[in-house]
């Protein structure tokens, strides 16, 4: 074989893909062809030097080009998924589920087992062990919503708040209907706890999954549900205390504390600072 057909073939030798009479006669020029020994030693360096020049294309390429995510059942609910992260849940249907995600997200929804710390988090917010931190996904949510849903994770287990309060936290105290709208279309219920979210004057309120989840969920985060019920027939707000001169949401653990006959209960902040209250910084009363 003479040195123009060989180093067409040279590329193919490296791989393994000649057959073996051909392969044969190139090793036998090469014996003989120090220039074509040589090619064949720069074709082997190119092809690691190309190996190099891989790169890895960035997470938000991977996510415009991707068309599918997953989804699973956990317990009650549906739940969507992709890249490690919780990125919607459903408790209606898992067509409510694949039509939201495709009007959210632009992807349909495969059958895949959801991973297990993920299905772990989804348990444990169902039965009211809460989930300090969520691995969920808000690429594509608004700073709003991402405010909104920062500041529902603040709240803590056994505990409820306002929208009001809620509004104040994400800087909107005058957008309380806005806010109780991101509440209302949250993606990632139980898990992010909009269930902890209660009206202003007091009771549980209403809830997308029915007033009865809301309740069971409360109670399972050891909320007293029937006391809300209670205050707020009486127009009670907030609870201070005769000792500390503190005033409290009726759920916060500081107020929880408090003995009966040091109970002081308030219709409003303004009642309370009128009787030399003061705010709890814990779960900051005022800002309701």
């Amino acid at each position: 074989m003479r040195c123009r057909p060989t180093l067409t073939r040279v590329d193919a030798l490296r791989t393994g893909e000649l057959p073996r009479e051909e392969h044969r006669a190139v090793e036998e020029h090469l014996k003989t062809c120090k220039s074509c020994e040589d090619s064949v030693d720069d074709v082997g360096s190119l092809a690691q030097a190309v190996k190099g020049l891989r790169i890895e294309p960035p997470r938000s390429i991977r996510e415009t080009l991707r068309t599918t995510d997953f989804f699973d059942r956990v317990e009650d609910v549906w739940v969507a998924f992709a890249d490690r992260s919780i990125r919607m849940i459903s408790g209606h249907s898992l067509d409510d589920l694949r039509d939201r995600y495709a009007k959210r997200y632009g992807r349909s929804l495969e059958r895949a087992t959801v991973p297990e710390p993920l299905r772990k988090q989804v348990i444990d917010a169902l039965h009211g062990a809460g989930v300090d931190k969520p691995a969920i996904d808000f690429t594509e949510a608004s700073e709003l919503e991402r405010s909104v849903a920062e500041a529902l994770l603040s709240i803590p287990r056994g505990e409820v708040r306002s929208y009001s309060w809620l509004a104040r936290q994400v800087g909107k105290p005058k957008a309380v209907r806005a806010v109780a709208n991101y509440v209302a279309r949250n993606v990632l219920p139980f898990v992010v706890p909009c269930h902890r979210v209660v009206p202003a004057g007091g009771g549980v309120g209403k809830y997308g999954y029915g007033p009865k989840m809301k309740r069971d969920l409360l109670k399972r985060e050891g909320v007293d549900v029937d006391q809300l019920d209670a205050l707020a027939r009486e127009g009670i707000r907030f609870i201070g205390s005769r000792t500390t001169k503190i005033f409290c949401c009726p759920t916060c653990r500081d107020a929880r504390r408090i003995r009966e006959e040091n109970r002081v209960p308030f219709h409003d902040a303004d009642e309370a600072a009128g009787k030399g209250f003061r705010p709890c910084r814990r779960c900051q009363p005022a800002a309701a």
